[in-house]
């Protein structure tokens, strides 16, 4: 091996590689001859050997004689790459393949591809799962992007999913990206026509935006995997003649000296700090778990101004032996440890049941009790993906269970219990009376409501600035839902309506606030530069959210349902990391000993 391969001995860590491109570009295949490259030093030995298949995939053969078509399969399908009809997009979600080299971890990280059959949503959701999958990685020590040299033309796809992987890269990651040509033997191991028109595309956008990405032989490399598809046909007994055995060799021996290439240019970058990339999406991830919480809090809030309400009547009326002790609910978040598929709708699939002398809406419908159906939004009415949910007619997507459409149903992972507690209220220094003491603890509660409302109304607007497409408005829709429950409760006998009235005059008050803020929108759009901006900044997000954790009343319990969430997303996106076991003799492998010297 040349002395080239040899530096940066005093890397350290493991080294963290982001895979991205359009759908179909290959990066599965990617991930797959890696694993063979490392245990085999030529394709006659692995071919000889036993294919490593580490991640399903499948594709079509066409026999050159009779053109008859057959279906390959490697491995077998999981729900992060499904086997679905030709053309349909395979990886639906972010997975990790963890190779262990010099005693260091080598990740590589496959992505689903941008430009998904299913339109610029799934796009959009895509790329939320892949920000909010790296999230759980310090850095990242190479973020590259896949694309096919034989692209002749900049049609609307080619220029897409280019602009739409930069737009979600952070400036500071520009010297971290590698372009890799894949399919290169079409282009006789050149970029092909792919390379003038990437280059004039980065210019385009370094004259839009002053940014220049660099474009260079340096950070470009040329591969061709159909070496390992040769591979896999050749275990699945399908036999080529010798000419296109030797075209097949010289793929694979050129693929690894490219390989060899992009793993020095990788170790010899700065690490790029995925908080850059991820502020952003970071704060896009808490404004959306905030919204079940903020919503259980409000109607917390209104139960609690109600009970002080009444306890102020009974100090009037002299009803009341302990008028410094007022009763009050508290709540606790009770985990289940997996995700539960519940109808939401009230009119038919909850039921009032009293727990210590409490109403309380229950989800009679557990219509998949374990649901572990991936990608879903936990705590989130309707999110499409539960139309897959086992539980769902495919034909009319209504549940099998209850009846109900898909649209009614929802993730949870907790449960919020609710009991009640006395509260002290003589403790503050201020307070003369005990009729002064209940006004100020309902002064408080409104306080805090009013407080929740307006950190809720400036999130919302934040997402509504920031996103690509109009998003729900999952904090009205939480509302909407616990006002739901409230007159459930009502029905059957409960004394609920002052709290009814408090959640319909929140609503009103929210939604009246989120018109002031789209008018001035509107206004400033239309009066304003488009150099004048005081749109919030992520660490801003991040501020306002810290004054919802930090009220006296209800801020811990706020917290609490949100760190729940954390844990839950945390320990999905571990079950999500593979770590790859190769045979012995690939720690012999001419590769493996390259790649050692090379991050050692």
């Amino acid at each position: 091996m040349s002395q080239s391969w040899q530096y940066n001995s005093s890397s350290t860590g493991d080294i963290n590689i982001l895979l991205l491109g359009p759908t179909g570009v290959g990066k599965s295949t990617f991930i797959n001859a890696f694993a063979n490259y490392l245990v085999y030093n030529s394709l006659d030995e692995a071919i000889a050997g036993a294919l490593q298949a580490i991640i399903p995939a499948w594709f079509i053969f066409m026999d050159k004689n009779t053109f008859e078509e057959q279906t390959v399969m490697i491995g077998t399908p999981d729900e992060s790459e499904k086997k679905g009809s030709v053309g349909q997009s395979c990886t639906s979600q972010c997975r990790s393949f963890v190779f262990t080299i010099n005693n260091r971890k080598l990740r590589l990280i496959d992505a689903p591809g941008i430009g998904d059959t299913q339109g610029v949503l799934q796009d959009e959701k895509n790329f939320e799962d892949i920000l909010a999958y790296i999230a759980q990685f310090d850095y990242l020590n190479g973020i590259c992007i896949l694309l096919k040299p034989s692209e002749e033309r900049l049609n609307i796809l080619f220029r897409f999913c280019i602009k739409e992987l930069l737009r979600h890269l952070h400036i500071h990651a520009k010297e971290n990206i590698m372009f890799i040509f894949t399919n290169a033997r079409s282009t006789s191991y050149q970029p092909g026509p792919a390379a003038p028109l990437l280059r004039a595309l980065l210019r385009t956008l370094k004259d839009q935006s002053g940014n220049e990405i660099p474009f260079s032989k340096e950070n470009s490399f040329i591969f061709d995997n159909e070496a390992f598809r040769f591979l896999a046909l050749c275990k699945n007994g399908i036999t080529f003649e010798d000419i296109e055995r030797k075209d097949y060799n010289r793929s694979w021996n050129y693929t690894i000296q490219e390989f060899r290439r992009l793993m020095a240019r990788i170790v010899k970058c700065d690490k790029h700090a995925t908080r850059d990339t991820l502020s952003l999406n970071e704060a896009q991830q808490l404004i959306r778990k905030l919204s079940r919480p903020a919503a259980e809090i409000s109607t917390l809030i209104q139960e609690n101004r109600q009970l002080a309400e009444q306890h102020r009547k009974s100090v009037l009326s002299n009803r009341c032996a302990t008028p410094l002790i007022m009763p009050q609910k508290d709540a606790e978040v009770i985990s289940l440890g997996y995700p539960r598929t519940v109808c939401a709708n009230t009119s038919q699939c909850t039921e009032v049941i009293r727990i210590d002398g409490m109403e309380k809406v229950n989800y009679v419908s557990h219509c998949h009790e374990h649901c572990f159906l991936q990608g879903v939004q936990k705590e989130a009415i309707g999110d499409e993906k539960l139309q897959q949910c086992s539980a769902m007619n495919q034909k009319t997507l209504n549940c099998k269970v209850c009846g109900c459409i898909w649209k009614q149903h929802m993730h949870v992972m907790y449960e919020v219990r609710k009991f009640m507690t006395d509260i002290d209220i003589s403790s503050s220094k201020t307070v003369q009376s005990p009729l002064e003491a209940i006004q100020k603890r309902i002064q408080d509660l409104e306080n805090e409501q009013v407080e929740i409302i307006k950190v809720c109304t400036q999130l919302t607007q934040f997402l509504r600035v920031n996103a690509l497409n109009p998003i729900n408005d999952d904090i009205i829709e939480y509302i909407q839902h616990f006002i739901r429950e409230e007159q459930t409760k009502r029905n059957a006998g409960a004394q609920n309506d002052d709290v009814i009235n408090g959640l319909e005059r929140l609503l009103a008050d929210y939604k009246h606030e989120m018109d002031i803020i789209q008018k001035g929108m509107r206004i400033k759009q239309t009066t304003l530069s488009s150099t004048s901006t005081n749109t919030m900044t992520s660490e801003e997000i991040f501020g306002l959210v810290g004054k919802l954790y930090r009220l006296p009343i209800n801020g811990r319990k706020i917290r609490a349902q949100v760190d729940e969430l954390k844990r839950v997303q945390q320990k999905f996106n571990q079950s999500r990391e593979q770590a790859v076991s190769l045979p012995q003799k690939a720690a012999s492998s001419s590769v493996m000993v390259d790649l050692e010297r090379i991050l050692a």
